[in-house]
């Protein structure tokens, strides 16, 4: 199964639509993890409406409703790998030690957003995962016997 992974869209506050590609890779894929800052509801409905295997959380420049919609993590099980979400907070460096301790020992991967700069590295023995922020970067995490996960660039 391959899932879009994406982060801290910033609409309408820093971006006015979302990418072209980013919504036609929502269509396509099998699912999406979005790891907030949307910043706006509409942005977040559109984009589960798009997928219906869409999973998401809610980041700090989300506006009320969006908190209201969304949790803060969340925790879901895809074939063999149980993957946690969250958005992170406070500083932009060392969020995967912050955010250890969030989820229990279970979760094999995090994703997560905030620095929007790309990460994917091992951290007590968990990966993290960060795909950027989709006003630049996306991600694409394949799903099977391994998680494979890469980060592109937007046009």
């Amino acid at each position: 199964m391959k899932f879009l992974v994406i982060s801290d869209l910033h609409i309408p506050t820093r971006n006015r639509e979302i990418h072209p590609k980013i919504v036609e890779l929502s269509k396509e894929l099998d699912g999406v993890f979005a790891l907030g800052d949307f910043v706006d509801l509409n942005t977040v409905l559109y984009l589960q409406s798009l997928n219906r295997n869409f999973y998401a959380v809610f980041g700090n420049m989300d506006d009320y409703d969006v908190k209201d919609y969304l949790p803060a993590q969340r925790v879901v099980k895809i074939g063999r790998y149980v993957i946690g979400l969250t958005h992170g907070s406070g500083s932009h460096i060392r969020i995967p030690e912050r955010i250890v301790n969030w989820f229990d020992d279970d979760v094999d991967v995090i994703l997560f957003g905030h620095s929007h700069v790309p990460e994917d590295r091992i951290f007590r023995g968990k990966r993290f995962i960060n795909p950027g922020t989709a006003m630049e970067t996306y991600g694409i995490m394949e799903i099977g016997d391994t998680l494979k996960f890469e980060v592109f660039k937007e046009d």
